[in-house]
């Protein structure tokens, strides 16, 4: 008895494209998007604090945002969000 590894298949409803996403991508998807959020709350924070004349607020460094964060649902070849999911399972 081996184990098994659970992944999402995806396939573009639009160009036929299949690709494949376990759990792995999606805990790394979900947290660069928190991550990307707490960012952008941040800077919107330090720049409501500019409007005000503080500054001191001036020289708080801005939070970067990710620019790579995929969108699962989202096909990679062509951008179409048309997309079939199915789980599928391997034998390893």
């Amino acid at each position: 008895m081996g184990k098994k590894i659970k992944e999402t298949k995806c396939t573009c409803k639009a160009c036929q494209h299949v690709w494949y996403y376990g759990k792995q991508d999606v805990i790394q998807n979900t947290g660069d998007k928190i991550q990307n959020f707490g960012s952008e709350m941040s800077n919107t924070g330090k720049d409501m604090m500019c409007c005000t004349g503080c500054l001191p607020a001036l020289f708080i460094p801005n939070k970067k945002i990710k620019e790579n964060v995929k969108d699962l649902d989202q096909c990679p070849n062509c951008g179409s969000k048309a997309v079939k999911k199915e789980t599928v399972v391997h034998d390893v």
